[in-house]
């Protein structure tokens, strides 16, 4: 199992922004650089590799033969990115985990597992590492070994969320939001107004349509964006944000991200939305707050800001690291029933070269070793040999698959 490697820069050990030094791109950086694969393959006798690459982490995963060491990682390094300064290639080991053997199969699993994200029990990297893997089997960059290691880490992962709780209760500012808005039991055709349409109120939308929320009013300072927000909705309507305090329709709900550095929702514009003293649901998830203090203190308003939405997510977040250690207990007990698999396998495999080799003896037999010696036989002697051989041939090629099958059953279910 020594012959597994993992070479792996990731958001623990660089700053993320600084992971795209590592990537390995082709001529074409929109195209999965197959080209340059192979080419690693080559220059570094790799027989088999995985290529991951993520928004915290550029992985390498392959099978090599020998150990790897700093002349391995300098010139993989200058392989990856001939920008790099070779007089300082060696700070770029610092930013490097190698993994190696059984260490290696570990923490490729952990990753699946989501046990090494930036966001312990985000599901969201199972999906990545199966594209990847995929792209490798597409382009005949892996074969037995990274196949069995890949089906054993999915298997692994989903054992992982189905036996522990490290994928509940959410982390992100967003989830919690929603979480919160839900809890609250509007109905479904609830009048909402986003006031922003940056990445966080897509993100929030993402959830609301999930959720068949559709009568939404979306105000932002371009009206592109907008539009681009609301057309998602099948009740959307979009305005720009200096139309805000010209809005005449009762609100349910306001879901305000703006990147403001002042109270975009002032007290004038917040009294021509309520209507009848009735009592209005706020997210604001913008940092400075988009809602002026004014209304937050007024008592018309439920209010839900990112401070306390932070507090919860670190509630969360410490929840499932108590998760965490009941997963990595799991994984040294997964990792002994690889190690068997795996032998297993390589057994397999070997043994599966024994028919060829039993019939190549046969025919060198015949045809070589005792050729005079059967030209002399009558026909009959001929065919009655002939059934002779073919009988010590299928005994040969089964004794050894009957007795590895025994060794393997004795060792499975020793007392």
């Amino acid at each position: 199992m020594q012959r597994y490697k993992v070479v792996t820069i990731t958001h623990k050990t660089a700053k993320v922004n600084r992971l795209k030094d590592y990537l390995l791109a082709d001529d074409d950086v929109t195209i999965y650089p197959v080209r340059r694969l192979n080419e690693l393959k080559e220059s570094f006798s790799i027989s088999e590799i995985l290529y991951l690459n993520t928004c915290n982490r550029v992985t390498f995963f392959f099978t090599h033969d020998k150990k790897i060491d700093n002349k391995f990682l300098k010139d993989l390094f200058l392989f990856i990115n001939p920008q790099f300064n070779k007089d300082l290639i060696n700070l770029h080991f610092s930013k490097t985990l190698v993994f190696e053997g059984e260490d290696a199969i570990k923490h490729f699993m952990g990753v699946a597992a989501s046990l090494d994200s930036l966001v312990i029990g985000e599901r969201e990297i199972l999906g990545q590492i199966k594209a990847a893997y995929l792209n490798a089997k597409k382009y005949n960059l892996c074969g037995d070994e990274i196949r069995l290691a890949y089906q054993q880490a999915i298997v692994f992962a989903k054992k992982i969320h189905c036996d522990t709780r490290i994928g509940e209760k959410p982390i992100s500012v967003v989830s919690l939001a929603f979480r919160s808005l839900l809890e609250r039991q509007f109905s479904k055709d609830a009048k909402i107004l986003i006031i922003g349409a940056g990445q966080t109120n897509h993100l929030m939308a993402n959830l609301l349509i999930k959720s068949d929320f559709g009568n939404i009013t979306v105000y932002n300072r371009t009206l592109r964006k907008s539009e681009e927000l609301a057309a998602r909705f099948k009740n959307g309507k979009a305005f720009t944000l200096e139309k805000l305090n010209q809005h005449q329709e009762q609100v349910d709900i306001i879901l305000t991200c703006t990147g403001a550095n002042f109270a975009v929702l002032t007290k004038d514009i917040f009294n021509k939305l309520v209507f009848n003293n009735n009592k209005v649901t706020i997210i604001d998830l913008a940092v400075p707050q988009d809602v002026d203090q004014e209304i937050i203190d007024s008592g018309f308003v439920d209010y839900i800001d990112v401070l306390s939405l932070e507090k919860k997510a670190l509630e969360n977040m410490q929840f499932r690291k108590g998760e965490l250690y009941k997963a990595e207990a799991m994984l040294e007990e997964f990792l002994i029933l690889f190690n068997e698999l795996y032998k297993e396998r390589r057994l397999e495999l070997a043994l599966g070269e024994i028919p060829n080799e039993v019939k190549m003896i046969r025919e060198r037999a015949l045809n070589s070793a005792f050729k005079k010696d059967i030209e002399s036989l009558d026909p009959n002697s001929r065919e009655i040999l002939d059934k002779v051989m073919q009988y010590m041939e299928e005994k040969f090629i089964a004794l050894p698959f009957k007795a590895s099958k025994k060794s393997l059953l004795n060792k499975k279910f020793r007392p």
